[in-house]
């Protein structure tokens, strides 16, 4: 059902600015009584409520789940997370290795940022209101407190309220998996990816969300044109996209292949391989 609303909301919706307004507006007061009953039960809370449930209707993770973190064939996995915002991709993930031992790094300033005027509508206020208010980490931390009963492996979250940037600046670990999902301009897409390449273990992977079109459908000058609009339309596509992230994957990795808006590298030796290629 979700991925039919997906589907629609992505063809009829999307684009038209009144329905776009009234539609997220519905979507996102509707999981609020379900959101208290949670809190109030103690459970964990994933919905419409502070858009809490980025993956509805994508079905996405099931690639991370199944098919890459399964993978990492270790007696201690070491995951980095940076930008979780209410920690769905953390509680699906830690809940495939709930059984075996982690270190799971969460990194998120949890901060409201700044939006181009192309994107000021009601979904980015209202996720700049609730991350400056301290509702979503409010609720990351409900989240967090109420699955790590379930880690009978002896894995543990431990998080980081900072930067990326200072992250990189402090750490010195190395992960099996990283997953990036913070800031989508280019320049901190770029210097992410550059400093998590320093960090992640031989055979380990780098997941990236929010790659949309893949970067061999467009020139350096394109993209550069546009490489600080957070997200914007392809007319040439028909689809939005997230140019920052376009481009510094050109740069970086000259393409990689789309998969559902992710991106995939793993590392053999000193190199790294587009593991959606292969």
């Amino acid at each position: 059902m979700k991925k039919i609303l997906r589907v629609f909301f992505d063809l009829y919706i999307r684009d038209n600015k009144l329905l776009f307004s009234i539609f997220v507006r519905i979507y996102y007061y509707s999981g609020y009584f379900f959101y208290l009953f949670n809190i109030f039960l103690k459970k964990p809370y994933l919905g419409s409520y502070l858009f809490s449930d980025q993956e509805s209707g994508r079905e996405r993770q099931k690639i991370i789940l199944n098919k890459i973190v399964k993978k990492i064939n270790k007696k201690k996995i070491k995951i980095l997370e940076l930008g979780v915002y209410c920690g769905q991709t953390t509680i699906n993930i830690t809940n495939v290795i709930k059984e075996k031992k982690f270190e799971y790094t969460c990194v998120d300033i949890w901060k409201g940022f700044k939006i181009s005027d192309k994107n000021n509508n009601f979904q980015y206020k209202q996720i700049i209101y609730d991350l400056s208010s301290g509702r979503v980490y409010k609720l990351f931390l409900h989240n967090i407190k109420c699955i790590k009963n379930n880690f009978t492996g002896g894995g543990r979250i431990i998080i980081k309220k900072t930067s990326c940037q200072s992250f990189f600046k402090n750490n010195k670990k190395k992960f099996d998996l990283i997953i990036i999902d913070a800031s989508h301009k280019f320049r901190n897409v770029y210097e992410d990816i550059k400093s998590v390449k320093k960090i992640l273990n031989n055979l380990g992977f780098i997941i990236g969300d929010d790659y949309e079109l893949e970067a061999k459908n467009f020139t350096f000058q394109e993209l550069k044109k546009i490489k600080n609009t957070d997200l914007i339309l392809s007319k040439k596509f028909n689809k939005t996209f997230h140019p920052g992230i376009t481009l510094a994957i050109k740069y970086l990795f000259k393409n990689l292949k789309n998969n559902k808006g992710l991106f995939c590298v793993r590392k053999v030796g000193n190199r790294y391989y587009d593991y959606f290629k292969s």
